[in-house]
């Protein structure tokens, strides 16, 4: 039965001769009617599955619905929505080639072609007009140079397509040809390679190739086989849409050189049938066999209309905390229809609560987007909005991130901030100049330094030689000037004047000069100039905020934390969140509303993390001596903070200030959050009667940021001393054990901000101390960071005096997939133990680099990206080189190889 065949159906067989086309050139016979051809065309190109718009015209709907999702979730919960999504009608930017038959038998169907051109380009270019065509003939092997002819090539000018094109289309070729079989799979082969420049498809158009023929084709065809084309084919992302004429004397296109018109006319061996069907199966095409006049219209609408369309999906800018699948992950319908998919949000348990979390899911038809671009050209917001990094190192407060000033906008933002402090004073171009300075060089830790140098020795006034000093000491090469610089920036400080700034620079420059640029060398630099740093205010010696680099306005003297360079105190000018520059206080409250469109085939997804934690209160125990027999006042420190809210109001009973009778009494103190939520805290108050006993009751407690790291970023422990008392803790000394790896130069650890062996602490009864370490790995590690605290007078209660919180260290992993391949093959990079949510520059190097975006690292640490080696690329090795913001270079070689090698030729070797 002749009609619209469907792909995976077999088709008739038939081929030709020399004198088969000589007759029918005489006898101009064909059992395809002329207006059918037309009907098939126009149809055809217009409805092609995956060559489709994304919209038609007249309103018809949203093309996803629901298009936003905006709901609350607790962390670890889900949703789940019901999603539609309209299926595209007409192509985005189709560049359409006509490859017609010139043999003999073709007269009429020609004939139709130059007669409604007009009507088959309108139907395509009333929908895109941005449509360009070409169009090509083709002949037999035994027409030489004619055997493929390009008449006109791809363009956006109908008249040239008529007039060049389809007018110059004729039928004396395929004279000398001994069966049926022509040479249209050259054709396809020359079509997919260009054709010399005439059929070089634009970046993100829908390529077409509409074959119109009545017979099969020689395979090898000019040395092209049905595979090799095939493969070309799809390679260039060309759809080719089959038309086979019916003839007395073809064969078809599916046929197997024998046109059943006896052994004078199939003088060729017969061969393997369905070509047309193999062609437009692997390029996700169409056939339509056996058109005739009395059934060729409806059959082509009744299958066009039925057209298979695959719907898929992909996430651009999606928070780390926020996962969104669908099921099912792809999902093909008849075109004009609508796929549906159950759609699962989920906040990880983990999520940021009171965060507005977004994600944005752009959705595919056969791959395309709706501007005709691969996925790959996306443009995601996450480059642009994601500045800052999933993980953030350090104790609270303001926060650098990991890893501060390895990577230009580490150092723009260290910069930044000693701009800042260097105009404090009131001479801003001067304090501008030294951030801008230190922060534009090519070195890491070297520059942070400088930029700690300008600030804090411009502080003084002389703004100037402080400029001068980050600008130098901030170009100054590798990580281990760090130490260095940090000496040369507290001499610059407390020396209070020019000469001091003067120092300062020259003890910079002299004892950062030296430092290696080695694993050992650079880590060390790193962690020696992040952990040395803040000046504070504070009487008690406690580390305010979170070792970056606080200057408090008390001049009490401390030096902890990393220099980076915030203020705090009589400039008021914090410099706080992460190194990405967020800025925290009046911005957190404006949302920007819902009002814009979300584009076509995309949905917005904001989830409001639900604050389900209650606030975490801290009440310390306290043991006082009793002045008389009615007992003691005490007052006492009592704090809460949310993660949300931030510091909350306490309330205790007994309340601080409050008499307590000797004995032990019970305080429990409570805050309540915004949410609801109550977190309460326990304390014992033992009043003693004279005399007390000569004993200090001392406590340690530990915790690392971030619990989970990478290797090559900065780990901060912080070491939280307390004294109940009833006597002051003298001599304090705390000692920090750090999980070893196998080779001591593959970690590097800082010194304790304070309270060692070499410079003990005190601390009064109720009172509390932060002490605070860093460490830079170089290898996976895990276990405990564990910390001991001891002191005199002696210790009541000993079992306090240990601590330990688990660290792990992961190492990211890189795999090239294959090793080796030719210009044009797409490599594929996989990646594992990646921050989640980060994003992944990938480059080749030495190579050419096609654009596009980077890749983003999904929740489990892993990605999955291909990249393409370019078609113009040149042979020889090359390195494939992944980048990811404050992690060390990955890089896995590759070898680019010639498309084609042939074997060795041993003919004539003995």
């Amino acid at each position: 039965m002749r009609g619209v065949q469907r792909l995976r159906r077999p088709g008739a067989a038939g081929w030709r001769t020399a004198a088969h086309s000589v007759r029918r050139l005489a006898t101009g016979t064909a059992a395809l009617h002329i207006g059918a051809l037309t009907l098939v065309l126009v149809l055809a190109i217009s409805f092609l599955p995956g060559v489709v718009a994304w919209s038609e015209p007249g309103d018809r709907g949203p093309s996803v619905t629901p298009d936003r999702v905006e709901e609350s979730l607790s962390p670890g919960e889900s949703l789940t929505v019901e999603k539609k999504v309209r299926t595209p009608v007409v192509p985005p930017r189709p560049d359409v080639v006509m490859l017609v038959d010139g043999t003999g038998s073709m007269g009429p169907p020609i004939a139709d072609v130059q007669e409604n051109l007009r009507s088959i380009t309108r139907s395509v270019t009333d929908e895109q007009p941005d449509a360009r065509f070409a169009v090509a003939t083709y002949g037999d092997v035994t027409d030489g140079p004619r055997a493929y002819t390009v008449l006109q090539g791809l363009t956006d000018n109908i008249d040239d397509v008529q007039k060049n094109g389809v007018d110059r289309l004729d039928t004396d070729r395929g004279y000398q040809s001994n069966g049926p079989a022509e040479d249209w799979i050259n054709a396809l082969w020359q079509i997919a390679h260009g054709s010399g420049g005439q059929t070089e498809f634009r970046e993100g158009a829908s390529p077409v190739v509409v074959l119109v023929g009545d017979a099969s084709s020689h395979d090898p065809s000019l040395g092209h086989s049905l595979g090799d084309t095939t493969s070309a084919l799809r390679e260039a992302g060309v759809r080719v849409l089959a038309v086979d004429v019916t003839t007395e004397l073809g064969d078809g296109l599916n046929g197997n050189g024998d046109n059943g018109n006896g052994e004078e006319d199939n003088q060729d061996p017969t061969h393997e049938p369905n070509q047309a069907t193999k062609v437009a199966e692997e390029t996700n095409g169409e056939l339509f066999e056996g058109i005739d006049a009395d059934e060729v219209s409806d059959k082509v609408v009744e299958g066009l209309t039925n057209l298979p369309t695959t719907i898929s999906y992909q996430t651009l800018d999606c928070d780390p905390s926020l996962s969104v699948s669908l099921e099912p992950s792809t999902r093909t319908v008849t075109s004009g229809k609508t796929a549906t998919f159950t759609e699962t949000v989920k906040a990880d348990k983990d999520a940021p609560q009171g965060a507005d979390l977004e994600c944005t899911i752009q959705f595919l038809a056969d791959g395309k987007l709706p501007d005709g671009s691969s996925p790959d050209a996306v443009v995601e917001d996450a480059a642009a909005h994601q500045n800052r990094d999933p993980y953030v190192a350090g104790l609270e407060g303001a926060d650098s991130g990991p890893g501060a000033g390895a990577d230009s906008g580490g150092r723009a933002i260290a910069g930044a901030a000693a701009g800042a402090v260097g105009g404090a004073d009131g001479t801003a171009a001067a304090g501008a100049a030294a951030g801008l300075i230190a922060g534009t060089g090519d070195s890491e830790g070297g520059l942070i330094a400088g930029a700690a140098v300008g600030g804090v020795g411009g502080a003084d006034g002389e703004v100037i030689a402080g400029a001068a000093a980050g600008a130098i000491a901030g170009t100054g090469g590798c990580d281990g000037s760090t130490v260095g610089l940090v000496g040369g920036a507290l001499a610059g400080l407390t020396g209070g004047d020019t000469l001091g700034a003067l120092g300062g620079l020259l003890g910079g420059l002299l004892g950062g000069g030296s430092g290696g640029c080695d694993d050992g060398g650079t880590i060390e630099g790193d962690v020696q100039g992040d952990v040395q740093g803040d000046v504070q205010g504070d009487v008690q010696g406690d580390v305010q905020g979170d070792v970056q680099g606080d200057v408090q306005g008390d001049v009490q003297g401390d030096v902890e934390g990393d220099v980076q360079g915030e203020v705090e105190g009589d400039v008021q000018g914090d410099v706080e969140g992460d190194v990405e520059g967020d800025t925290e206080g009046d911005t957190d409250g404006d949302d920007g509303g819902n009002d814009e469109p979300v584009p076509d085939y995309q949905e917005v997804i904001t989830i409001t993390v639900e604050d389900v934690d209650a606030p975490e209160v801290t009440v310390d125990d306290r043991t006082v001596e009793a002045p008389g027999k009615s007992g003691a006042e005490i007052d006492f420190p009592a704090t809460a903070i949310d993660a949300v809210d931030g510091e909350l109001p306490v309330s205790c009973e007994p309340e601080s200030g409050s008499r307590f009778k000797v004995g032990t009494t019970k305080v429990t103190c409570e805050a309540t959050d915004s949410a609801g939520n109550t977190g309460k805290d326990t304390a014992e108050f033992t009043v003693l009667p004279p005399p007390v006993p000569n004993e200090a009751d001392v406590a340690v407690k530990t915790s690392v940021a971030p619990a989970e790291n990478y290797v090559g970023r900065q780990t901060v422990a912080r070491f939280v001393l307390t004294n109940a008392g009833p006597k002051t803790a003298k001599d304090v000394v705390v000692t920090a054990e750090w999980p070893k790896p196998d080779k001591a130069k593959r970690r590097a650890l800082g010194p304790l901000t304070g309270c060692t062996l070499s410079d003990p602490c005190s601390i009064k009864p109720g009172g509390r101390l932060v002490v605070a370490q860093a460490a830079v790995y170089r290898e996976a590690e895990s276990g405990d960071v564990k910390a001991t605290v001891s002191s005199s007078p002696s210790d009541p209660d000993r079992k306090n005096n240990k601590d330990s919180a688990h660290l792990r260290v992961l190492e990211p992993k890189l795999t090239v997939t294959p090793k080796a391949g030719p210009p044009g093959q797409a490599v594929l990079a996989r990646g594992k133990d990646f921050p989640p949510g980060s994003t992944v520059s990938l480059t080749w190097k030495p190579g050419i680099t096609a654009a596009r975006s980077p890749v983003r690292v999904g929740r489990d640490g892993e990605f999955e990206a291909p990249v393409l080696v370019l078609r113009k690329d040149q042979i020889g090795p090359r390195k494939l080189r992944a980048d990811v913001r404050a992690l060390d270079r990955l890089q896995k070689p590759f070898l680019v190889v010639q498309r084609h090698l042939e074997p060795p030729d041993f003919a004539g070797r003995g």
